[in-house]
């Protein structure tokens, strides 16, 4: 019996000798499952188990590297609720038409000069929030903290919790510090804007009482906890529907040389002029979590790149129109006129529309910001929300600086939105697309456990070289799609972020 069976296994090994044994992850596997011998119809079959080392031998990391994709999870682990999309159309044109829409008129001079700012930083808006829609399709997350954590951790392996916890809350909170410094400018800036028409009523601390005002008015508005809330949605359709009444009292006034120059925002800071403001009147956020707000919704279209065009469409419309809105306060530059009196009475409803519609842009900023951790046992006994109030407290704190530490916190607050809008998604671009393996299209990750048998080569019929021929196909078609966002990358967003940053880091220091 047992020379049978040495016989047998002499007689395998002596009819596979002349063929090279060949992973069954090779991208020139024989493997065919067709013509396999399985192990239990044979003794003289050769089991060949896959090793760990053959598995990465395509070069391509693979979706399935992530959490397994299921549509109801990722619905319901969206940092903004399905929306429609006249909402998400909302939300896009907001932060276009606040503090830098209305800071525009007094930096600019040279109307020329303005102009082409204004359309140069209207292009790289829409360019900068496209890339951040393709990161976010391509990696499959739906926020930029998301993003970036894929960025900084992905070569932290997922038993270091800990630390992945902690680069995960040290994105969420430098997040929240940016939207806690953006409402407490504009609050400080509303109140700013308020304080000149209540000297005579207020003459003692006229700042503090003003501002504690609007932070209880700021608290109540504030209150809901999503963006898909219909106060909130309301509350940001009013202000920009008083933004533009505030344009057309202020071009009237203008043309009729009434106006008198806004005192708002008085800290300017050295960052503050008149390219500056319109750039940072178009640098935006939320980019990320309302295209995945967007893809959410059952009635968008259910194709991958019929949502992305719709979302595209939906970031150039809301662009456009944010431009136009904006365009009249840059030619208003053009036009002379001769300053008029604070006590007129269409100089006291620019104010007042000012004041305004900046107050009612805060509510979306602090809705936004992630809820601070709460204990459980303090969430019971307080009815409060603790996570808001504290919010909305140091909001206030932050707009009762003085005038010096005011200064920098707005420019402060300027830089980290110019960075957070331009070179952050061309950091991350570049880091994902060249630094990192490209995540595959077609072929599997991982090989099955079975244990397969290796047969002679019949290259026609095996599906590893298909899969691979395939795979690289695609891979050079999503390469050849990305050619223009890559010049883009390289050609204009790291240029200007990278001078804009040394010319920054000179001013705030005081070389020039």
């Amino acid at each position: 019996m047992a020379q049978a069976i040495s016989s047998g296994r002499r007689s395998s090994v002596d009819s596979l000798a002349g063929s090279p044994i060949i992973s069954p992850t090779s991208p020139a596997s024989p493997y065919s499952p067709t013509d396999s011998i399985s192990v239990l119809d044979s003794s003289s079959a050769l089991v060949l188990l896959p090793s760990h080392d053959d598995e990465d031998s395509f070069e391509f990391s693979s979706d399935e590297e992530h959490d397994e994709y299921d549509p109801q999870l990722e619905i319901a682990k969206l940092a903004i609720p399905p929306l429609p999309a006249a909402t998400v159309f909302l939300y896009l044109l907001a932060p276009y038409l606040r503090l830098g829409a209305i800071l525009v008129p007094s930096g600019i001079t040279s109307l020329k000069f303005g102009l082409v700012n204004l359309f140069i930083a209207a292009a790289l808006s829409v360019f900068s929030r496209n890339l951040w829609f393709l990161l976010a399709r391509y990696l499959r997350k739906s926020t930029a903290e998301d993003i970036f954590f894929e960025v900084i951790a992905k070569g932290i392996s997922k038993a270091k919790r800990r630390r992945r916890e902690r680069i995960r809350r040290l994105l969420l909170c430098v997040t929240g510090s940016l939207r806690v410094l953006m409402a407490s400018m504009y609050l400080r800036a509303s109140v700013d804007s308020v304080c000149p028409l209540l000297l005579e009523a207020l003459p003692v601390q006229t700042r503090l009482i003003s501002t504690l005002a609007l932070g209880l008015l700021i608290f109540v508005v504030s209150f809901p906890k999503s963006l898909a809330s219909k106060q909130v949605i309301c509350t940001t359709w009013l202000s920009i529907i008083l933004y533009t009444m505030w344009l057309a009292v202020a071009l009237y006034n203008h043309m009729t040389s009434t106006i008198m120059p806004s005192p708002i925002l008085v800290q300017h800071g050295v960052l503050w002029n008149g390219t500056t403001s319109i750039a940072f009147s178009f640098a935006t956020s939320l980019t990320v979590p309302l295209s995945a707000s967007l893809a959410g919704r059952p009635s968008t279209p259910s194709n991958k790149t019929d949502r992305g065009t719709y979302f595209q469409m939906l970031s150039i419309l809301s662009t456009i129109i944010a431009t136009l809105l904006i365009l009249p306060s840059i030619l208003m530059t053009s036009l002379p006129n001769v300053p008029g009196a604070l006590s007129d009475t269409r100089n006291i409803v620019v104010h007042v529309l000012g004041v305004s519609f900046l107050l009612l842009s805060i509510p979306p900023v602090l809705v936004s910001i992630p809820p601070l951790p709460v204990p459980l046992a303090v969430r019971r006994v307080c009815k409060l929300d603790l996570s808001k109030a504290t919010l909305i407290f140091l909001v206030v704190l932050l707009s009762l600086a003085p005038p010096s530490m005011a200064a920098f916190l707005n420019d402060l607050t300027m830089l980290l939105a110019l960075c957070g809008s331009y070179f952050l998604p061309a950091c991350a671009h570049i880091t994902i697309h060249y630094f990192r393996r490209p995540i595959s299209i077609v072929i599997p990750y991982s090989v099955p456990n079975t244990p397969q048998t290796i047969h002679s080569p019949s290259p026609s019929h095996s599906p590893d070289a298909l899969l691979q021929r395939k795979e690289r196909l695609l891979q050079r078609r999503r390469l050849g799609r990305r050619v223009l966002w890559d010049v883009g990358v390289w050609l204009l967003l790291i240029p200007i972020s990278v001078f804009g940053m040394v010319w920054a880091g000179g001013r705030l220091v005081g070389k020039w």
